[in-house]
C-alpha cells in the first residue's frame, strides 16, 4: 500500500516530525505501519490528556466526534492539531462528512487548515485552534448539521 503521493511519506504529511508526541485513536488495522519510516524520537502516547502535538482520531460516528472533540482539543499543545479521519464513500459506511466535521470543530473554536487523503478508504481533516483575533462564531453560521 502506498501513500496517495507516490514519493511522499505519510508521517510528515500528517505533521509527525522528530520528537512529536502522537496519539492514535481507533486506528484501522495496519494503519500504524503506513506511518513508517518514522522520524527519530516520535512518541506514541495512549492515555495522554495534555501535551500532544498530533492526534489522529478515526471515527465514523457523528455523536462520538461531537462528544470527544472538546477533550481532544484540550489534549493538544498550543500549536498541535487533531486529524479527524473518516471513511470515504468507497470505504466502510460512515455518518460523517467533511462539512459535518468542519461545523463540529467551529462550534468549539477549532478551524480546519489541511486535508489529507490517507489511503483509498480514509480521508482526514486537520483541526487547530482558531487564530487570535478571529470571530468566535461568524455571523450567520449555523450549528453543525444534524446527521441522519
Amino acid at each position: 500500500m502506498t501513500t496517495p503521493y507516490a514519493f511522499a511519506s505519510l508521517a510528515p504529511m500528517l505533521g509527525i516530525r522528530a520528537g512529536t508526541k502522537v496519539s492514535i485513536i481507533n486506528p484501522p488495522r495496519g494503519f500504524v505501519q503506513k506511518l513508517n519510516p518514522l522520524p527519530e524520537g516520535v512518541e506514541f502516547l495512549v492515555t495522554a490528556t495534555t501535551g500532544l502535538d498530533v492526534i489522529l482520531f478515526f471515527t465514523g460516528d457523528a455523536t462520538e466526534l461531537v462528544q470527544r472533540l472538546p477533550a481532544l482539543s484540550r489534549a493538544t499543545t498550543l500549536n498541535g492539531g487533531i486529524w479527524v479521519c473518516w471513511a470515504t464513500a468507497e470505504g466502510p459506511k460512515t455518518r460523517l462528512s467533511e462539512d459535518f466535521v468542519r461545523h463540529a470543530a467551529l462550534d468549539i473554536g477549532l478551524v480546519d487548515n489541511k486535508i489529507c487523503v490517507i489511503d483509498e478508504t480514509w480521508t482526514a481533516l486537520r483541526l487547530v485552534r482558531r487564530p487570535r483575533g478571529k470571530l468566535d462564531k461568524p455571523e450567520g453560521r449555523k450549528q453543525a448539521p444534524a446527521q441522519a
